[in-house]
């Protein structure tokens, strides 16, 4: 099996903080990033005595373990386990924001700082959570992104400060997950079950909103907060989904623009490629 070794990094999109960096005991990786299109797959990899926490912000994401696909949306936190085989599938990673996490129990160091029994009562109770997705609420994401950057700063005190609030992150969510797993609100799962019958039809925002019997201003907020992105980024994504279905069905790259309602083929292919990778054409010839 593949054990996956992450390195220091700073960019844009992507930043890393490994221990030399951090400096918390308990700790191997702390990281974010924001894709703004598509890209590669994970490969299955494991993290050996590490259990791995991905939170994901906003977007759409799918995790595979031991042959078993589990989607998420914004909001919600995926938890892998030490020596789990886990992946992505084959499909590229989507468009998102996310926030991970690895900690490492093999360690016989203060566990993230507390006392010995504290720390070994908090791994305890991290290893024992039964739900591998579950979602978070908004606080708990503040407090798990208020974490890294504070922790990232050069400064002693924030650091501490980033520390004590990972820890706040890590209790509260076990709580969470011990709480009834909690679902979209009727409202917008009224909204989102309108998308996916009506895709092939023109959809505006304002009949979404009409469907889910709040204003348009009220809608789009809601929308985002519970989805973890945009009502337009949504449909976008679901008419993607059905694009691959009818290329594979033969349908030519305009009859499948024009089935999905985009101005034109051109527009098409920039959101496809932008959410897969590959051009219409690119991927139809995938398919033969």
């Amino acid at each position: 099996m593949y054990q996956m070794e992450e390195q220091y990094c700073w960019e844009e999109n992507r930043q890393l903080l490994t221990f030399f960096q951090h400096g918390i005991n308990g700790v191997k990786v702390f990281g974010h990033s924001m894709n703004n299109r598509a890209v590669l797959p994970l490969e299955k990899h494991i993290h050996k005595g590490c259990m791995e926490l991905v939170l994901l912000v906003q977007g759409n994401q799918s995790y595979t373990v031991d042959g078993k696909t589990y989607p998420l949306s914004g909001g919600d936190l995926f938890l892998t386990f030490p020596e789990e085989e886990h992946s992505t599938g084959s499909e590229p990673q989507n468009i998102s924001e996310i926030y991970w996490l690895q900690l490492d129990f093999s360690t016989d160091a203060p566990f993230l700082g507390l006392s010995d029994a504290a720390g070994k009562q908090l791994k305890s109770r991290l290893l024992n959570i039964s739900q591998r997705v579950f979602w978070c609420e908004k606080s708990l994401r503040g407090w798990l992104a208020d974490s890294f950057w504070a922790i990232a700063s050069q400064d002693e005190c924030k650091k501490e400060y980033g520390r004590s609030l990972l820890v706040t992150f890590l209790y509260g969510m076990i709580q969470q997950a011990l709480s009834v797993h909690l679902t979209l609100s009727e409202e917008i799962a009224a909204a989102v079950s309108y998308i996916r019958q009506n895709i092939r039809e023109p959809i505006s925002l304002e009949t979404l909103a009409e469907c889910a019997g709040l204003s348009l201003s009220r809608f789009k907020a809601r929308f985002k907060t519970e989805i973890g992105m945009s009502p337009r980024e949504y449909i976008n994504q679901v008419k993607i989904k059905e694009a691959k279905q009818l290329l594979k069905q033969g349908c030519s790259v305009t009859d499948t623009a024009l089935e999905l309602g985009f101005n034109s083929s051109n527009y098409f292919a920039v959101v496809f490629k932008k959410m897969t990778l590959f051009s219409p054409t690119e991927y139809r010839e995938q398919l033969k």
